[in-house]
């Protein structure tokens, strides 16, 4: 199974400097916390994109969509409009667990039940 790999990206995600993590809903932010990402985690479902909340220039924004249509959408959406705000999006970790989960899970918030085994 790739539950070792799984394991090895949250670490990795956890080491990230100056962190924001954009997730869609409530959910993918408990399971995050479960797994032990302490990093700010901001929801953006149910909201125009980046209303309600500050990215300060410098933050190091990552993407963790789902791995669903919507997701994958919503990813590439994401990831244009903070291109054209002036960020690097990091979508590092969205690519390394879709690759390796092989729609195995289909949201975000499967994953600490993922990890868990």
């Amino acid at each position: 199974m790739n539950r070792e790999k799984v394991i090895n990206v949250i670490e990795s995600l956890k080491k990230e400097e100056s962190a924001i993590i954009l997730v869609e809903g409530e959910r993918d932010c408990r399971a995050l916390r479960k797994l032990g990402v302490e990093h700010t985690i901001e929801k953006i479902s149910g909201k125009r994109i980046f209303d309600g909340f500050p990215l300060p220039y410098g933050e190091n924004v990552i993407i963790l969509t789902d791995f669903d249509r919507t997701g994958r959408i919503l990813l590439k959406k994401l990831r244009n409009e903070l291109e054209v705000m002036g960020f690097n999006p990091n979508t590092y970790y969205w690519q390394q667990l879709d690759t390796i989960l092989k729609g195995k899970i289909k949201g975000i918030e499967e994953l600490s039940q993922f990890a868990e085994g």
